[in-house]
């Protein structure tokens, strides 16, 4: 036997049991961790896809779910604030950018003595300071902006979160906040967190901050509080006042600002901006939310009867409560139906509400197979959105949507460094 041939036997030795025991896992960390710097958004996405399917069998991994949301906040993160400023009739990142550069000129204190929304000025002020007028200033207040959400959500039910995950980020609503009416963004996670609050005190701060972060939120969170004081006698009083305002702006826009009595103030500057911005027809959107308002009382009133006869623990205090902010989001955008910008804020609020109120429910009802039919049915409605908002977002990642598919780690986050 020669040097050659015991040197390989020695080697063999060492490697294989090496290789078979704990090595393999390590290998296979290793060309996971390769795989996703090259492929980092295909590597997510797969993972995304299998989470949520199997979680209609079996509940995810908390592991496994932070994982998740760490990696959607790295690979979206640039998606979103790569968004090219440039006027194509309805992007806000050229009005962002404008608000720093003024509350930079004015100072901050002057500039939030006519603004409401401190919060949400205050955090891109923040920014601007932090970054200047740069795409990595948006990028760090969408950081800021979806963890807390991803927060929030997690809270409420952990094992929601894939689901939720993989619905929000194909929806036109994803886009329309987080890369355009980043106020709103930020609104969402305290909107969540006082929806499920317990203390009264709690409630009352999350209500403000949202409210500090964008004022609107406030036509959703406000009738949910009469709610929780008055019951079927709030319900009442936000229909009387939703036709009210759904009469008086099909006729006369302006009398909005009166009713208000906020001449000349806040309210009057945005009731002239929506007055003249261009209509859009808001049929078809109305009717889906129509569909999924149905959609969402069907499914909690068949989980009502299920637990009755099985003692299940889909219907719960918080679904309950995330079903009922979503009904008063759907008062509110029948509401504003003759005001498309309005109608388009609202449509977000209850688009976002009713996903996460799905995602609860789902996640905490039985493995079976309507569960698994449904999860399949937002797996395929989730994969055509995704690519449909990457086609109609022409300006997201710098121009090229469909480039931040096939992009490496490293060119995700080029134009950072």
């Amino acid at each position: 036997m020669n040097n050659s041939t015991v040197n390989s036997k020695a080697t063999d030795s060492v490697l294989l049991p090496w290789i078979n025991g704990k090595g393999a896992a390590w290998v296979v960390v290793l060309s996971i961790v390769i795989l996703s710097g090259l492929f980092p958004f295909a590597s997510f996405y797969l993972l995304l896809l299998l989470v949520t399917l199997l979680s209609s069998a079996h509940s995810p991994v908390r592991v496994i779910v932070c994982l998740l949301c760490i990696s959607s906040i790295i690979v979206f993160g640039p998606l979103i604030a790569l968004k090219l400023p440039i006027n194509n009739g309805g992007n806000d990142k050229i009005q962002y950018l404008d608000f720093m550069r003024t509350m930079d000129a004015s100072g901050l204190a002057y500039y939030l003595s006519t603004q409401p929304e401190v919060l949400s000025f205050s955090t891109m002020y923040l920014a601007y300071v932090l970054f200047g007028p740069t795409d990595l200033a948006f990028l760090f207040i969408f950081i800021i902006s979806y963890s807390l959400l991803l927060y929030a959500v997690w809270k409420i039910e952990y094992r929601a979160l894939p689901l939720f995950i993989l619905l929000i980020t194909s929806s036109g609503a994803f886009y329309s906040s987080y890369a355009n009416v980043i106020r709103q963004a930020m609104a969402f996670p305290f909107m969540f967190l006082f929806l499920t609050a317990d203390r009264p005190r709690c409630r009352m701060l999350f209500l403000t901050l949202s409210s500090l972060a964008h004022l609107p939120s406030f036509l959703i969170m406000a009738p949910y509080t009469a709610y929780r004081y008055f019951k079927k006698w709030a319900v009442l009083g936000a229909i009387l006042v939703a036709v009210v305002v759904f009469a008086v702006s099909k006729y006369n826009l302006n009398a909005l600002s009166a009713l208000s009595g906020d001449d000349g103030g806040y309210v009057s500057k945005k009731v002239g901006l929506y007055s003249t911005w261009d209509e859009y027809s808001v049929v078809l959107v109305a009717l889906a939310a129509l569909a999924l308002f149905a959609v969402n009382n069907y499914l909690w009133l068949r989980s009502k009867k299920n637990d009755a006869r099985k003692k299940e623990q889909s219907h719960s205090r918080e679904t309950r409560e995330l079903l009922i902010a979503s009904n008063f989001a759907f008062i509110s955008l029948m509401a504003t139906y003759n005001l498309s910008k309005v109608f388009e804020r609202v449509y977000i609020y209850f688009f976002i509400l009713s996903i996460a109120y799905l995602a609860v429910l789902l996640a905490r009802m039985r493995p079976g197979p309507s569960k698994a039919i449904i999860i399949l049915a937002g797996i395929a409605y989730s994969i055509y959105g995704f690519f449909k908002n990457l086609f109609i977002a022409e300006l997201l990642f710098a121009g090229d949507p469909f480039g931040f598919l096939t992009s490496s780690f490293l060119e995700l986050y080029r134009s950072f460094i």
